[in-house]
């Protein structure tokens, strides 16, 4: 199972000003390894996310967890800071770290 937190960032943070969460587990990642892609479906998140402003207005993070409930606690809680802090607990790079993107081509 995948599951998709909407964030909505501080004025002035360097991101967003929607972060869209996205976490995977382990079914996730076995099924995409045989080729099976995780699709996400924007409009099915239409109450949660600004659709009118411009996709460069959207953060999307993508984390990989095994133990989903304490990720499920912050939310409930509304503890977005705490969530926020556990995801990036092993991070490594920043953002800007990874080179642009550059369009995928056949050799």
């Amino acid at each position: 199972m995948a599951y998709i937190i909407p964030i909505r960032a501080k004025s002035g943070s360097g991101r967003g000003p929607t972060i869209l969460v996205v976490i995977l587990d382990r079914d996730n990642l076995d099924r995409m390894r045989e080729g099976d892609p995780f699709d996400l479906r924007t409009i099915a998140y239409g109450d949660h996310l600004p659709l009118d402003r411009p996709i460069r207005d959207l953060d999307i993070v993508i984390a990989y967890e095994e133990d989903v409930e304490p990720l499920l606690k912050f939310k409930e809680t509304g503890d977005l800071a705490g969530l926020w802090r556990h995801l990036e607990r092993g991070r490594r790079h920043r953002t800007g770290d990874v080179q642009p993107p550059t369009p995928l081509r056949r050799s």
